[in-house]
């Protein structure tokens, strides 16, 4: 009786084996690998950014049009990151006597962003208006070696506040 289950149980691992390797070796009828890099760059991003007009720095409206086409160049963009690189949030809320006395919360966002293009810069109004857009099928040439050296400067820029 007990040669009668070692031998079932050799016969069944064996035959349990022996399937394991034929289907092993076999090949699929399509490459996933393909697939998935295909798929994984049929998307893109789009932002917008705004900016008032008035509410710029500048002794002359031209002026103020400038920052205003830059402020609203630099909320695209923010935008554009936050929704690549997602925004970390940080809250505090005080409360005393259990009434709220302050509420605080702050973001951030922080990425580079490459590849985007302006689809539409304009102003509405007292509005200065930028549309952006990164196009995932467009930034394979980001792989190529010259992007990804490690000895670039970083470049320090004076922070400037435009509304």
């Amino acid at each position: 009786m007990q040669s009668r289950f070692y031998s079932t149980l050799s016969s069944t691992l064996l035959h349990s084996v022996a399937a394991l390797l034929l289907f092993s070796c076999a090949k699929s009828g399509n490459d996933n690998s393909q697939v998935e890099a295909q798929q994984s760059y049929q998307y893109s991003f789009t932002s917008v950014g705004y900016a008032p007009i008035a509410a710029q720095k500048g002794e002359t409206f031209d002026l103020q049009m400038l920052n205003a086409i830059k402020a609203s160049k630099l909320e695209a963009y923010k935008e554009l990151a936050e929704q690549i690189y997602g925004v970390l949030l940080s809250a505090e809320n005080n409360v005393s006597g259990s009434r709220l006395q302050d509420d605080q919360i702050e973001s951030r966002v922080k990425g580079l962003v490459r590849g985007a293009r302006v689809l539409k810069s304009y102003h509405q109004g007292d509005v200065y208006i930028t549309e952006l857009e990164l196009d995932m099928q467009s930034l394979s040439f980001l792989r190529a070696p010259e992007f990804n050296k490690r000895d670039t400067q970083v470049i320090n820029v004076e922070k400037a506040i435009y509304y």
